[in-house]
């Protein structure tokens, strides 16, 4: 998944007049097209984990994250063209690759190598660890943040449940490099408010995936033997770049786009119940209580961690109106990842 920065500025003013209406106050509820589109991408970003799975039965962790990062940038191509990606890659290609590297290059390939020992279902829960990460970065990088009460508690929370998951016996180190790919997934989070915020969050993941897919297909060639494609590889590495990643982009920007970004940021609490939903159903992994019991302190954590006090959160029009800040840290809640995860 890719994150994205707090939208504010002219992303939130191109946003609103793409989709012809403005961001959805406080206290209302999720329109109907709101709704679906917040289910299909927690389903597309839940079920990604799954499809690694499978595809790692013919195919080799690089050749699956070369595959899947080649689909989505094709897929993509068109649309961020259209939105400014030639002058992007143009201008700033250094900060984009930087950003490539964080974002798609290392955390997909961390992910594809952990899964290898680690079920689909826990890979989406360690991930959702994220939001723990970005804090503890904005405790030292850029401008400080006041925390909400809850913080500290649910940075606890999340620790102790990542304990408790890697007692799980068939975790062992790929839970360790999954966790490394969280950690990339917080920084290249940071990295891109930082660096892209009056970019279009579409043009900029278009941007990545064109930078890493030449690399990362290279890469595969050389250090992999021939993949063993059957139809439930090809299906899967399909699956993955086209829908999970590209189809995942898509639907979840048109999501902040018409319901804002915090209530956008619930999908970091939903696409691992689907990760461990898929795995159970269709791969039929064990579920022991201890997945259980380490699955709700992560999230719970993850929950408090993403708070921010209540006379610091912004509403939409605020959002809309402050201009854009590169120096901040920004809360958790607005910086939901958007790669398909």
């Amino acid at each position: 998944m890719v994150c994205i920065p707090e939208l504010r500025g002219p992303c939130v003013r191109s946003a609103r007049a793409r989709f012809g209406r403005p961001l959805r106050p406080r206290g209302v509820l999720m329109s109907c097209r709101g709704l679906l589109l917040f289910m299909i991408t927690s389903v597309l970003w839940g079920v990604p984990y799954l499809l690694i799975s499978v595809a790692l039965e013919g195919m080799g962790p690089a050749s699956v994250v070369a595959g899947r990062v080649a689909l989505g940038a094709l897929v993509l191509l068109p649309v961020a063209w259209r939105r400014g990606l030639p002058r992007l890659l143009r201008e700033r290609w250094r900060p984009l690759l930087l950003l490539a590297v964080m974002e798609v290059a290392l955390p997909f390939t961390l992910i594809a190598m952990g899964e290898r020992t680690v079920p689909s279902g826990l890979a989406g829960v360690l991930i959702a660890t994220e939001p723990l990460f970005i804090l503890a970065l904005g405790l030292f990088w850029g401008k400080r943040e006041r925390l909400a009460r809850g913080a500290w508690a649910g940075v606890a929370l999340g620790f102790l449940g990542v304990v408790v998951l890697l007692g799980v016996a068939v975790a062992g180190a790929g839970a360790l490099l999954v966790l490394a790919a969280a950690a990339c997934y917080a920084v290249g989070a940071v990295l891109l408010h930082r660096l892209f915020p009056d970019v279009p969050p579409l043009t900029v993941s278009a941007g990545m995936l064109t930078l890493a897919a030449g690399p990362l297909l290279a890469a595969a060639a050389i250090a992999e033997p021939a993949p063993q494609v059957t139809t439930r590889v090809l299906l899967a590495v399909l699956g993955l770049g086209v829908a999970c990643t590209a189809g995942g982009f898509t639907a979840f920007f048109a999501l902040i786009a018409t319901e804002g970004p915090a209530r956008a940021a619930f999908i970091t609490y939903v696409a691992p119940v689907v990760a461990v939903a898929s795995g159970v159903l269709l791969l039929s992994e064990p579920v022991t209580t201890r997945t259980i019991t380490g699955t709700v302190l992560i999230l719970a954590g993850a929950a408090l961690a993403a708070r921010r006090r209540s006379s610091d959160t912004p509403s939409a029009d605020s959002i809309a109106a402050r201009p854009s800040r590169t120096g901040t840290i920004p809360a958790a809640e607005n910086e939901q990842t958007g790669g398909a995860r």
